[in-house]
């Protein structure tokens, strides 16, 4: 049998479904299924790759986004115009160097040394490396790029976010922002409204337990520059259980010589405490609750409604409500 005759009958042995004889049959024909995938994996692989070389041998057209940058711009000025991020490129040449520069597109420096720029032109000459690619098209065909003296402003940074706690469970404190300010530079006209800056919207749900985490600052628009990109935003968080304490009612700016009784003479006061102050506080009374004699003399009905006071700032304390809201009263007037 010729080499040609053996090659010929073993690739009719692969995709032929008869098996062998022999001892172990069910060996042999799990043997060539084996050679059958291998051989198809091995005729698919070559056929995909004569596939590319013969297509991306061929003439392609595509549009590819180049980015733009801007260079050499002195350090005490900054770009007022709108310089466009990126610019849209028709090209076309051969399959393979098409691929080359839409995976890797080259990035475009423009310099601030001339205002009006042929944008065609400077992207012929800097994707001129690539010889056997053709730019048919590129938007915008010009650039603008005017300049002008930079100016720096420091503002507040104000908090977007917004806190969604557990029930009974509250802040200890307000939230706190390190830094509390950001540096905003610009041009003149741009930063002259700018007078705070915010952090990025976010929603915080379910919380019961204290907050630490970096939080973004909202991207600056066109001509504005910041020197952060996020503050590190803390906030306290803490269960609370509700306590109630009776307090006097008292007056205070009472001339002298005067006096006035109240009905009833003292009002309860519910509010919410940290649990694990609550035992430190429950035999205080960290509110007063007072009426000022001026509103008294105001009054024509015979009730008023008493200010009520925190005394006591060591504690976490939060007012709920108080009762009766208004109360009586009597001036006793001297003989």
């Amino acid at each position: 049998m010729s080499f040609f005759s053996a090659i010929t009958d073993r690739v009719r042995g692969l995709f032929s479904d008869e098996k062998e004889p022999g001892i172990d049959e069910s060996d042999n024909y799990q043997a060539q299924n084996r050679e059958k995938i291998i051989a198809f994996s091995i005729a698919f692989f070559i056929s995909v790759c004569l596939w590319f070389i013969v297509n991306l041998s061929r003439d392609f057209t595509v549009t590819i986004q180049v980015p733009i940058q801007v260079a050499s711009i002195p350090e005490d000025e900054i770009v007022s115009s709108e310089v466009p991020e990126n610019a849209t490129v028709n090209v076309s040449g051969e399959g393979w160097n098409i691929i080359s520069v839409y995976n890797n597109p080259p990035r475009v420096l423009l310099t601030a040394q001339t205002e009006q720029i042929n944008l065609s032109e400077q992207m012929r000459n800097q994707i001129g490396a690539f010889s056997d690619l053709n730019i048919i098209q590129v938007q915008p065909t010009t650039v603008t790029i005017r300049t002008e003296e930079k100016a720096t402003k420091r503002v507040p940074i104000v908090s977007n976010v917004q806190l969604n706690l557990r029930e009974r469970f509250g802040l200890l404190n307000e939230p706190v922002m390190t830094p509390d300010s950001v540096t905003v530079s610009g041009t003149y006209t741009a930063i002259d409204t700018v007078t705070e800056w915010r952090t990025e919207s976010i929603e915080l749900d379910n919380l019961n337990s204290d907050i630490q985490r970096d939080i973004a600052l909202e991207e600056p628009g066109q001509g504005l520059f910041i020197d952060l990109e996020t503050v590190n935003y803390q906030a306290q968080v803490a269960e609370f259980t509700e306590a109630e304490v009776r307090v006097p009612i008292r007056t205070v700016n009472l001339p002298a010589g005067r006096a006035v009784t109240y009905n009833p003479s003292s009002i309860t006061v519910r509010f919410d405490v940290p649990i694990d102050q609550y035992s430190q506080i429950r035999d205080m009374r960290p509110f007063q609750a007072y009426v000022d004699y001026s509103a008294i003399e105001e009054d024509d009905s015979g009730r008023v409604q008493p200010e009520i006071e925190v005394v006591n700032t060591d504690f976490n304390i939060r007012l709920r409500s108080f009762q009766p809201q208004r109360v009586s009263y009597f001036r006793i007037v001297p003989e």
